[in-house]
């Protein structure tokens, strides 16, 4: 019964035995070889290539260079995914950042669209309130104190302002509105139409001042009716169509 199988011992040392055990392998075969000749004597060289140790020797060499070269492989390619996957998150990263840019934009814009719409409204339905009797200098048999004109004035000028402001800049909103929503054109529309009527109640308002100059606050506070109607339902017809497009943006990225 042959001898049970030695433990095999790592790589760098199976080589130095194989070596080992080749380079005896080889002495005893030359110091056979130097004895009496015989015609069965192999050259030296094949009985090398045909020992077992030879035979091993080459076995544990290529096996470690095809190990190494799978190793290297498998590296490689870790290596290839781990890339693949840095790239990704940072391609997710710059979607999220602009997703994120492009709502802060549209948040901005459309406050100040609100903000500057609100203080043109307000400031002309302030001027409708300058029609009451208490504003009307002819209709009192005293001089309108320091009080009423300084408010009148101050209404006045408010409404002066806002018109400025306005019209500097419903051009540029409008734009802004529309280079965040992709220039949808139901957008436009919706805001040309919440515009001229804003515009038409404040030229109505501006008449409504110039026509009547005693009026009861209860009549005063009719002033406009249909106008500022129109205000309130073109700005709510604007804000549904704000809120659909945002609706129906893309998520942000990862949701």
């Amino acid at each position: 019964m042959s001898n049970p199988t030695p433990p095999i011992p790592a790589n760098e040392e199976l080589r130095d035995l194989l070596l080992k055990a080749l380079a005896l392998d080889y002495l005893k075969q030359r110091e056979k070889s130097s004895g009496s000749p015989s015609k069965d004597t192999k050259p030296l060289w094949l009985q090398l290539f045909e020992s077992a140790g030879f035979a091993a020797l080459v076995t544990v060499i290529v096996g470690g260079i095809a190990g190494g070269v799978i190793t290297a492989m498998l590296q490689h390619s870790e290596k290839e995914r781990d890339a693949q996957a840095a790239e990704i998150r940072l391609d997710h990263d710059r979607q999220v950042a602009a997703y994120k840019e492009h709502l802060d934009r549209e948040r901005k814009v459309v406050e100040e669209m609100y903000l500057r719409l609100g203080k043109f409204v307000d400031a002309s339905r302030d001027l409708t309130t300058l029609s009451r009797i208490e504003f009307c200098q002819e209709c009192q048999r005293t001089p309108l104190s320091p009080h009423v004109i300084k408010e009148e004035q101050g209404v006045l000028d408010r409404y002066d302002a806002a018109m400025i402001e306005w019209n500097s800049n419903r051009l540029r909103l409008g734009m802004l509105l529309q280079l965040e929503h992709e220039n949808d054109k139901e957008l436009l529309d919706d805001w040309e139409k919440a515009s001229d009527a804003a515009e038409m109640y404040a030229e109505c308002a501006d008449r409504w001042r110039t026509k009547y100059n005693r009026l009861a606050i209860h009549e005063a506070l009719k002033a406009c009716e249909l106008p500022h109607r129109a205000v309130d339902d073109t700005v709510q017809v604007l804000t549904n169509r704000i809120v659909t497009l945002r609706l129906s943006a893309p998520a942000a990225p990862g949701k």
